[in-house]
């Protein structure tokens, strides 16, 4: 379980103040919120990578800095070294996060054949997302934080990542997916949440 106690969270402007919520595993939860409004403030604040003016993060019971092998999260496919490939991140991920995850299969499955071995500065955004899905895949985390990770992504791979994303769900890990638009994860969270004006409502899908 991933637990947020009375969490505040503030900028240059007030992001969040004194939420609480338990995100428990076996479920997709869908964050909503506009442009700019701190998703992806939010999700730092979660990993630790800026502070949060009150509050503390747990997994299964402990300080979520003693847990970051449990969780996952890349901000977005900018973060990317153009002069490494997509195989050398995959590699990474997977020794680090000590995952028995078949890399061969997953590029296979994501059609990264052609290019995972080529630096990243020759990759279409279309490339890239996929890599950054893939990364989520190989760490095998307990718990995964996602982005807007459907930006870039055509018809056919949008449909592919949401079965992924049922079908981690269904192994017992916990997925928090964001995105401008409600109808883009109506098809598969359990629990939607609204960030707007310091507050987060969380409501049943």
């Amino acid at each position: 379980m991933l637990s947020i106690q009375n969490v505040t969270i503030k900028t240059r402007q007030p992001i969040l103040a004194n939420f609480n919520f338990e995100f428990q595993p076996h479920k997709v939860y869908g964050l909503i919120a506009s442009n700019g409004s701190g998703k992806t403030t939010f999700f730092r604040s979660v990993m630790q990578l800026i502070p949060s003016v009150k509050g503390k993060y747990q997994i299964d019971g402990l300080p979520i800095g003693k847990q970051l092998q449990k969780i996952v999260y890349f901000e977005s496919s900018n973060w990317f070294d153009d002069n490494l490939s997509g195989l050398d991140y995959l590699l990474f991920i997977k020794q680090i996060w000590g995952s028995s995850i078949d890399i061969k299969n997953l590029i296979q499955d994501w059609q990264m054949i052609d290019y995972i071995k080529l630096p990243i500065k020759k990759y279409s955004l279309g490339m890239k997302q996929r890599l950054l899905i893939g990364l989520y895949e190989v760490s095998d985390a307990k718990y995964m934080l996602m982005d807007e990770i459907t930006n870039g992504l055509d018809e056919g791979n949008r449909d592919k990542l949401f079965s992924k994303i049922k079908q981690l769900r269904d192994n017992d890990k916990m997925i928090v997916i964001s995105s401008h638009y409600k109808e883009d994860l109506e098809s598969i969270c359990d629990y939607e949440l609204f960030l707007e004006n310091n507050t987060m409502v969380v409501k049943n899908a």
